[in-house]
């Protein structure tokens, strides 16, 4: 019989990576991608990327309080530079 835990030889533990986060930083890392819904594959790299960072972020040793700012903080530049890009695309595709 197979082991299907997500420890089982051959198996990754894709949620490997937010084991051992509080419920607020996972919320923090995950939604920079809610950026997929508005802006598809651009949206999505850009949420990609703050997500990263992110978690990147929640895996370092500042306080509560500094780290969560500067979560916040990405989360609204991933934001402002998607939406920077989508408006100069737009522009340049209007041109």
């Amino acid at each position: 019989m197979s082991d299907l835990t997500p420890q089982a030889p051959g198996k990754p533990d894709r949620w490997a990576a937010f084991r051992g986060l509080p419920k607020w930083q996972v919320v923090l890392v995950v939604v920079p991608l809610t950026l997929i819904a508005f802006g598809g594959l651009i949206g999505g790299a850009f949420g990609g990327l703050g997500m990263a960072t992110n978690l990147k972020l929640a895996r370092t040793n500042l306080a509560t309080a500094p780290k969560a700012l500067a979560m916040m903080g990405v989360v609204l530049a991933a934001l402002a530079i998607y939406l920077v890009v989508a408006a100069l695309l737009t522009t340049a595709i209007k041109s």
